[in-house]
């Protein structure tokens, strides 16, 4: 017979005190496998409690499988495995792969914003106005390309700004790049090859290897992607209006070479990742590749991540017609990555025109403190050895120092002194590479004036002996 004793001025209920005593002694081996428990009548008369309260107990055992109930037979306590006790393990192998996170007085690093310009407060009486009117008249659309009426609007902007003509019907809508590619993955193949900039954003040829496709670094030449290295790929991922890290704009005889080779085979296409296209500072702005794709085999993507905040996680593609007819065939059950709520948002945004004022105003922003830092550059201590590259748009430039001093060198001299800049070596595949320039690379866009002056304080005199 099962003994408990039972707290009656407990605010557990005696149901609830019996079941957790029966389940820890099943839990604890006490009661064997097997076991026959006592009927609920007579354990009701041992315990003087009723009959409902032992029955209410052993159907929350049985629903959990600590126990089985056998018709005309009665109670039988189930099989139970314990689990091995490796908590503290757990513990200690989280710890040993915590990132290590390395901070400075002035990082120099890219794919930042301004976050003093970010804004909040449009956004925020945006919002509250989605809430208030839209959200829940769309709370239960769940467009798998994305909501209709944000698309209509990126095709506007794309012709406006970028000039190419782009459907809606084209266009997907995904939280950030790595999910875009993911989808490129499933409906170019994994059995193809993908060519990626060599040096260039290194995280696309681990997303590709990493979706189970294979992976090619292409280099560069003057003109952009080297085309007659491309023999062995079938997908190249490009910028050609601002190379990454580079600043090389891909030229247009190279462009429609690109062009030619993607027709001249089916499985061939050309992934124009446009990252930061609506910052340019001097000149007429670089026509996208889309714009001259008249064999439909440029898949043309871009983002939020510039122009807003890498938080926004809003990142959107143009499909040629032959990609989305088999995306709606094989794929029309997947579920647009980016909430409708932040797709409200950002149509709404877009369509105010708070957007364009917006942009306008960040790319005043950047330019000043482009021509800052640039001047701040050429008067420092070391500006006659210095050749700056690539500055006319984007957020980043590379710096060449003519310096004996090797490139590991001077990036480990400004760190010492709490300076952070980045190697053009850092955007190699290959990290043993001979380089014949010492590059850096200058992110600036989430900088300001103190900073710079603080950073060229500190590395006139770590580069002293340039």
């Amino acid at each position: 017979m099962i003994t408990v004793f039972l707290d009656y001025k407990s605010e557990t209920p005696i149901y609830e005190q019996l079941y957790g005593f029966i389940k820890k002694s099943i839990e604890t081996n006490d009661l064997k496998t097997n076991e026959k428990l006592p009927s609920k009548r007579k354990l009701a008369q041992h315990l003087k409690i009723s009959v409902i309260t032992v029955e209410t107990a052993y159907s929350q055992l049985v629903a959990e499988g600590y126990i089985k109930a056998v018709p005309k037979s009665g109670y039988y306590v189930m099989p139970f495995v314990r689990l091995f006790n490796r908590k503290n393990q757990v513990l200690q192998n989280i710890g040993k792969h915590t990132p290590k996170t390395e901070t400075y007085l002035v990082d120099f690093r890219t794919n930042q914003v301004d976050a003093s310009s970010f804004p909040y407060e449009k956004l925020a009486k945006i919002e509250k106005e989605v809430m208030q009117y839209s959200y829940l008249e769309n709370i239960n659309k769940t467009d798998y390309l994305g909501m209709y009426s944000l698309r209509k609007k990126i095709a506007d902007l794309l012709f406006e700004y970028r000039g190419v003509i782009a459907s809606p019907d084209l266009i997907v809508i995904g939280s950030g790049s790595e999910h875009l590619i993911s989808l490129l993955v499933l409906l170019l193949g994994r059995d193809k090859t993908y060519g990626v900039e060599e040096p260039g954003y290194l995280k696309n040829y681990n997303l590709y290897l990493d979706y189970g496709a294979n992976a090619k670094t292409i280099p560069l030449d003057e003109q952009g992607v080297d085309i007659a290295k491309c023999k062995e790929v079938n997908i190249i991922h490009t910028t050609p209006s601002h190379q990454f890290p580079s600043g090389i704009v891909t030229t247009i005889q190279r462009r429609m070479e690109l062009l030619n080779w993607a027709s001249e085979r089916s499985e061939r296409y050309i992934i124009e990742d446009d990252y930061d296209s609506e910052f340019r500072f001097s000149g007429i702005p670089i026509p996208a590749m889309k714009s001259l794709d008249n064999m439909d085999k440029v898949i043309y993507m871009n983002s939020f991540s510039k122009s807003i905040a890498p938080s926004f996680r809003v990142s959107f593609m143009v499909l040629p017609r032959t990609l989305m007819e088999k995306y709606h065939k094989t794929y029309s059950y997947f579920t647009c990555s980016v909430p409708v709520m932040t797709q409200l948002v950002l149509e709404k945004f877009i369509s105010s025109r708070d957007y364009e004022k917006h942009l306008n105003r960040m790319k005043n922003i950047y330019k000043s403190k482009r021509d800052f830092l640039i001047d701040r550059l050429r008067k420092s201590s070391f500006g006659d050895k210095i050749e700056i590259i690539g500055a006319e748009s984007g957020l980043h430039f590379l710096v060449r120092i003519n310096t004996n001093i090797k490139l590991d060198e001077l990036i480990s001299l400004a760190k010492e002194g709490g300076i952070r800049v980045y190697g053009i070596s850092e955007y190699y595949l290959n990290k043993v590479k001979n380089y014949e320039d010492n590059i850096i690379v200058l992110g600036y866009s989430h900088l300001c004036e103190e900073d710079f002056l603080k950073a060229f304080d500190i590395l006139e005199k770590s580069w002293k002996n340039l």
